[in-house]
């Protein structure tokens, strides 16, 4: 059996729904989305709701599959590009602790070193 992956599954489920009208005309339009499910999120975490929470995580992750989709770009590929350049600079941070002779840094600290490593990446 060939399982589709949930981000094929979701850009399935929004292509149905474009069928019948039921899709953005404009990008402007899912990034004022976007921004809107942010607050959502933000929103759920003050009120500490667990439920809530993933609720509204989840309508932020499609509304950013949307985009993807938009855009016509693969949302594996561009995750896995983003685990390839995190890995780099978790790599480069790694590096830079065992430099300084330490396994971990404070949060003042780790700022500075991935201030430092994106302007190098």
């Amino acid at each position: 059996m060939n399982e589709k992956s949930v981000f094929k599954q979701s850009i399935d489920l929004q292509l149905a729904a474009k069928e019948i009208g039921l899709d953005w005309l404009e990008i402007s339009g899912i990034l004022s989305k976007i921004h809107e499910e942010t607050i959502e999120v933000e929103d759920a975490i003050q009120k500490n709701s667990s439920e809530h929470i993933k609720e509204e995580l989840g309508d932020l992750l499609f509304t950013i599959l949307c985009l993807i989709r938009h855009l016509d770009y693969s949302p594996e590929e561009i995750l896995e590009q983003a685990n390839m350049k995190f890995k780099k600079r978790y790599e480069m941070v790694l590096d830079i602790l065992n430099e300084r002779g330490k396994k971990f840094a404070d949060a003042d600290e780790m700022m500075d070193i991935w201030q430092t490593i994106k302007k190098q990446y």
